[in-house]
């Protein structure tokens, strides 16, 4: 098994680089730097160019490529879709071309959030241009005859700084005090970025196919998240006197209403792997531990 990741300068692909080796994992970059990464613009050049350019063979794409702005993609469809859903489709297609298993990221955005606890054989019903867009690339996958794996992520947590996690920033917000308001009703499924690479990695080693959600085993609300890493926070820092302000989802500005509950559940995962995902407790003491 050896991955091209296209997109690996972000949150999640730079862990499953990690995660996967040198020996095993190829990361692109386009406008973030990424050590040993392989400059691609996936918006103006082919894929199939790109692997005419690297030194094979490889046996998986991943595609991590995309616009994930949830307002952005609500702010333009058409836009973003000529980059979430057009794109990935020729990156798809000159992977399919090349002999490669295509691998995409989806999301727990393609389900309307009405009750949660969403298995992989529940039908998908986005509320969202995001989850709209990530569905017609699950779609299109699933028309097709050969191999391929779609994971669908949830939130994706790290205790790293300076990452595209809501734990650094809310520890800073905790630290500044005054108040934070957060949604008591919008629900997930939070995951360690180290577990969601190393899942991921084993799924790759495996030869799994197919879909499969990658997700935290526990749903959390918003606020209760947050909760738990004031209590982390207190125990280091008394000082800590920051106010919550509990809302729901649809009270706050967004351009479109987003998805209340979205928590997966893995028992098709946990079937596959049996995964040791870390708890959400560690995860916050960690990163409380970490913080400077």
């Amino acid at each position: 098994m050896r991955a091209i990741v296209v997109g690996a300068s972000g949150f999640v692909g730079r862990a499953l680089l990690a995660s996967l080796g040198p020996a095993r994992g190829v990361g692109t970059c386009h406008r973030n730097p990424l050590p040993g990464g392989v400059a691609f613009d996936a918006t103006a050049e082919r894929f199939r160019d790109l692997l005419a350019r690297l030194p094979g063979p490889f046996s998986h794409a991943i595609f991590l490529h995309g616009i994930i702005d949830v307002e952005r993609c609500a702010a333009d469809p058409v836009g973003t879709a000529r980059v979430n859903v057009d794109g990935l489709g020729r990156m798809i297609d000159d992977a399919l071309g090349a002999g490669l298993v295509p691998v995409f990221s989806s999301s727990d955005y393609v389900f309307d959030g009405a009750r949660g606890g969403y298995r992989e054989t529940d039908p998908p019903d986005p509320c969202t241009e995001y989850g709209r867009q990530k569905l017609a690339v699950e779609q299109y996958l699933a028309a097709v005859t050969e191999p391929w794996l779609v994971v669908r992520l949830s939130r994706v947590v790290g205790t790293m700084r300076g990452t595209h996690s809501v734990l650094g920033p809310w520890i800073d917000a905790l630290r500044a005090g005054g108040k934070m308001r957060l949604a008591v009703d919008q629900r997930f499924s939070p995951a360690d970025v180290r577990d969601v690479a190393g899942g991921w990695t084993r799924l790759l080693e495996t030869g799994a196919t197919g879909l499969f959600h990658l997700a935290g085993p526990l749903a959390y609300s918003r606020m209760a998240l947050l909760q738990l890493l004031r209590h982390h926070l207190r125990r280091v820092d008394l000082s800590i006197a920051t106010e919550l302000e509990p809302c729901c989802l649809h009270d706050l500005p967004f351009r479109e209403r987003r998805p209340l509950d979205t928590s997966l559940l893995i028992d098709k995962l946990q079937t596959h792997l049996a995964w040791p995902f870390r708890r959400m407790e560690d995860v916050c003491a960690e990163a409380v531990a970490r913080a400077p």
